[in-house]
């Protein structure tokens, strides 16, 4: 098993891109504190951190590898809750949500192209 601290080591030896799109979901996802009186906020905040605890968990079993997507499959009903909560909010909440949805539909759109290939390469004996 791998450490799950070495997770971040290997983050910074991919392209540069791919370390500034993490750090632009850990901020996006993190900035759901600022609006903690929001139910939906807190729901957020909670979900990226069980994401995390996910994508640790694979990490330190499989390593940097494109299957770490996995850890954000509770995302997928994350965003359903959020586009449920977009016609009844407004304001600098509702544009939030918006940012987020698109950040972690991008980013979901990633991790199924990964997972998928990971899962689809062939496998050595």
């Amino acid at each position: 098993m791998k450490n799950p601290f070495n997770f971040f080591t290997e983050l910074m030896r991919q392209p540069i891109w791919v370390v500034v799109w993490v750090f632009v979901l850990m901020v996006v996802n993190i900035a759901s504190v600022g609006f903690w009186s929001e139910q939906a906020a807190r729901l957020i905040f909670i979900t990226f951190m069980i994401s995390a605890i996910l994508m640790m968990a694979l990490y330190s079993r499989l390593g940097f590898e494109k299957v770490l997507g996995l850890g954000h499959i509770l995302w997928i009903p994350l965003l359903g809750y959020v586009f449920l909560q977009l016609p009844i909010t407004s304001g600098t909440f509702r544009s939030y949500l918006i940012v987020l949805s698109l950040c972690n539909g991008i980013s979901l759109v990633f991790d199924i192209v990964d997972v998928w290939n990971y899962y689809a390469r062939p496998k050595s004996p």
